[in-house]
Formats: structure tokens, sequence, C-alpha cells
């Protein structure tokens, strides 16, 4: 059972913020196969021989639990309980060993001291109070830094955990006090506090502390756990992406990257500089192009404006890691101008493991001038940065204003001969990008556009697979069945 002392939840070792992401998963029955197949296993003291066992019992206590934090909160509430009754049982059965001893001790110099039942009260007047290295003790400590990597590791079921029960036990903890709260026997008048056992007490206490840090000014949640349907859509979307088959011979470039993309569900969507949130068709698409044609950046800078959630620039990423290429000469910079999306973008980055071969950083548009013929683009604290050879861009023209600042964003950035490939909505579906040619044109770049089902025969549209066997667009915000996608491959001239 979940609250069971004895749950294989308690041999995980978690590692990851994709480990926990893919326990998440599991306990939602999402029956997709994620790499890693695999979750990490605390080291035990008897030989290893058995840890696929120990796999298969974690990976069945993992499925189908309405919710990773369903189970995480009931094993802290039973440690915490089991703890807290230990403490209070030892404290009686210290009391009643001295009561015994002092009857005892009575009856051999009854000649001597008096043996009445006052006396005897008397001598078992003191007792302990004792944790220090005690089983519970080490299953609470072990449950609370359980939880502590998974809060660290994943704000989300940070959130879920706090929500489903779990600050309810910490405050307790928190606010626990040896000398208020152990509930001692009536005759038992005072008892003594070892500093091993308050140490160890103050131990438990700071890993609860650490806990509710955090979560910062949201601890202690109410209790209000989500619902199924709300955790489901909290889980990070899973993109397939893969080379247009047949377009590659190559082992490497033929294989699937398997990508997760958490998108911002803590806010919602309030303007037109949230669009970041989400994720948008041209994403998945570009992709897929750039896992068709690794050879456009591998050996180079690269550079994703608007990255959004960032599916591109992390496949380009997954590129650069399946070739073993972690190096500045080849890695892929994120950038956005809204900070909240450019910190989801992060998150991304490590979910997928990534840190090696991508990066973030703030970029706004409106901020470039578009003149910088040598190169030279302007980050979010107006330091300005090396020129790369490709930019990336996928649906980040939303109105006429947009077209002119991503040409000239695309210009400043690229070094003379760089190349920049542009997927966008078309203007039926996107307002301004019926202008993107002419301001590249004004700015001295070069533009050759392409209609995305005339590449590949349009296998780019569903060589990314999504959940459940969907077309990876289908997952997308602002997918319209049949929508009218463009490429736009261009360049800066050498000067």
């Amino acid at each position: 059972q979940p609250g069971n002392m004895d749950s294989p939840l308690l041999r995980w070792d978690v590692s990851s913020p994709r480990e926990v992401a893919l326990a998440r998963m599991k306990a939602l029955g999402t029956s997709v196969a994620v790499p890693p197949s695999t979750f990490s296993l605390r080291a035990e003291s008897e030989n290893n021989e058995n840890n696929a066992d120990r796999q298969e019992e974690l990976s069945t206590a993992l499925s189908d639990t309405d919710g990773l934090a369903v189970p995480l909160t009931s094993i802290l509430s039973s440690a915490y309980d089991e703890w807290l009754r230990s403490a209070r049982v030892r404290c009686k059965q210290v009391g009643l060993h001295i009561m015994t001893e002092g009857l005892h001790e009575e009856k051999k110099d009854d000649v001597e001291h008096d043996n009445s039942p006052a006396a005897a009260s008397s001598s078992a007047s003191t007792t302990k109070f004792i944790v220090h290295e005690t089983k519970a003790t080490n299953c609470l400590r072990q449950v609370l830094q359980l939880h502590t990597k998974v809060c660290q590791l994943d704000s989300t079921l940070a959130e879920e955990l706090g929500r489903e029960g779990s600050h309810a036990v910490l405050a307790k903890l928190i606010r626990f006090d040896m000398q208020s709260e152990i509930d001692m026997a009536d005759s038992i008048a005072s008892f003594n506090i070892e500093e091993e056992d308050a140490d160890a007490v103050m131990e438990l206490q700071d890993l609860a502390c650490e806990i509710a840090a955090i979560c910062g000014g949201s601890f202690p949640m109410k209790v209000a756990p989500f619902t199924l349907d709300a955790l489901r859509s909290r889980l990070p979307l899973h993109f397939i992406v893969s080379s247009v088959p047949g377009h590659n011979t190559s082992t490497l470039d033929c294989q699937q990257h398997h990508i997760l993309i958490h998108q911002v569900t803590a806010r919602r969507q309030g303007a037109q500089e949230d669009v970041g949130f989400v994720m948008w068709p041209s994403a998945v698409v570009l992709a897929s192009w750039v896992a068709s044609n690794p050879s456009k950046v591998l050996g180079k800078r690269c550079l994703e404006i608007g990255s959004g959630c960032g599916l591109t620039g992390l496949a380009t990423a997954a590129i650069f890691a399946a070739h073993r290429v972690k190096d500045e000469e080849s890695q892929i910079i994120l950038t956005d101008f809204n900070e909240t999306v450019l910190q989801n973008a992060d998150r991304n980055i490590h979910l997928n493991d990534l840190g090696g071969c991508a990066a973030t950083t703030l970029c706004d548009f409106y901020e470039q001038t578009g003149t910088n013929v040598d190169g030279g683009w302007i980050d979010g604290s107006r330091t300005t940065k090396e020129p790369v050879d490709v930019v990336l861009a996928a649906d980040v023209i939303c109105k006429p204003e947009d077209a002119v600042a991503a040409a000239n964003t695309i210009y400043d950035a690229l070094r003379p001969g760089g190349h920049a490939y542009v997927i966008s909505g078309s203007a039926k579906h996107r307002f301004g990008v019926d202008r993107f040619k002419d301001e590249c044109d004004i700015v001295g770049l070069k533009v050759e556009i392409s209609n995305i089902s005339d590449i590949y025969d349009g296998a780019l549209v569903s060589s990314s697979q999504g959940e459940d066997g969907r077309r990876g667009i289908e997952q997308c915000s602002g997918y319209v069945d049949g929508m009218t996608l463009s490429f736009f491959h261009v360049t800066k001239p050498r000067t």
C-alpha cells in the first residue's frame, strides 16, 4: 500500500528532473516509452542481484496511483506518525524501566529506605526522550530526503505535493517541541533531553524547512488536491523528433530524439507577450527539419530566437549530444524576451539532460537595430554578443511590427555568410508574416520561400510524433487542421 513504510518508493534514488517527470507520467498511466526505461535505486548493503526485482517493484509502485503526489504524501504522513508513536512509546518504556529499577532497589534496602509507593513514584520522576538513530527516525529522514530531492528537481510536483497534504505534515514537524508534545505516562513528572536526540530532531526539522524554502511564500499550502484531469494537463508533452524517413543514411542521423516539454502552467496566458507559455506548430516542424538536416547545425554556433518552450533548440542540442559534440563551436543558445518563458526553457533544457549543449539568455527583437554588418546582437543585459552561424526561428511573427524586428534580429545575429531557417504559419494564420520577406530585403538579407507541403512531399508535418500516435503538431496551441506553413531560408551576404 502507498502508506506502507516498506514502500518501494523508499528505494528510489531520484537523480534528475527527467526521472521525476517520467515518474509523474507513469503514475498517471501515461503509456509512452520514454528513455530512460529504469529508475535509479539507492545503494544497498547486500549484493545487487535483486536489482531487477527492485526495479519491477518500484515501477509497479509508480503505476496508476492517481498522481505521484499521492503515494509520496502518504509515506511522509506514515513516517511522521510512526516516528511520533515510536518516540512516545520509548519514552514510556524508559519511564517504566526506571520505575521497575527503583522498586527493585527499594526491596533490597527496605531496612534503610522508605518502601512507600510515593518513593517508588519519585524514583521514576525522570526519563529520556529517545529518537537518535532509531529505525523510525532513519525512515523519516529518508522520506524527507526523497521529498527534498523531488521538490528541488520538479517545481510542478512540489506544488502537487503541497496541495495533496505534505505541507500539513511538514508544518507539524517544524512546530514540533519535545517538551510540550510528548504524551508521557502520568507517573513521569519530567524527562531529560540528551544532546544527540535534540540534534536528531533538529536535523529532521531542518530538512522540513528546506522543503518549505523551496516552495517559498506558498508554504504551507492548503490541502486542495488537483483533479486527475488537472494533473494530466500539467504533465510534460512528449515529442518524438526524427528525420524524414529515408532522407538520412547515417545511423546517428536517423535516431529518434525523445524531447519532453513543460509548458508554463502556473500562470495563465494573459497577453500576447505570453505566447511562449505554450507549444506552437511551427516549432515541431522546424525541429523535424533540423533532424533531417543535421549538417546545417553540426559544427556551428546556433541561436534560437523567440524560443518559447524551446523544442527546436532542444532538438538541435539533442543532435549535438548524439554526435557527442559539447564545445563552444557546436552549441545552441535559446533566447526569448519574456523572463518567465526563458525560465521555462531553461527548465526544459535540464528536463532533457542537455545542459552541456544548450543555454538560455534574454534577447528582445525590438532592441536590435538591423545595422550590424559584421554581426553582433544585444542580449538582455545590453551586452553585444558574438555573431552566430545559424539562426532558428519558429512562429515568431504575430503582428506586422514583429516582421520588422525579426528581420533586424536575424541580420544582427548572423555573421556574414550565415544562414537563418524560419518557419511560420501563413499570413492567413499569423498576422504580419506577409511582410517578413520585404523587411529582410530592406536590411540586406536574401530570402527563399517554400511551402512546407512541398518539402519532402510534406513529410515534415508528420515525421515528429506525440502522445497516443498523434502527430506532434496536434499537441500544440494554434494548430488548425490543413493550416499552411511557410519555410524561409534567409542568408546574410558576405561583405
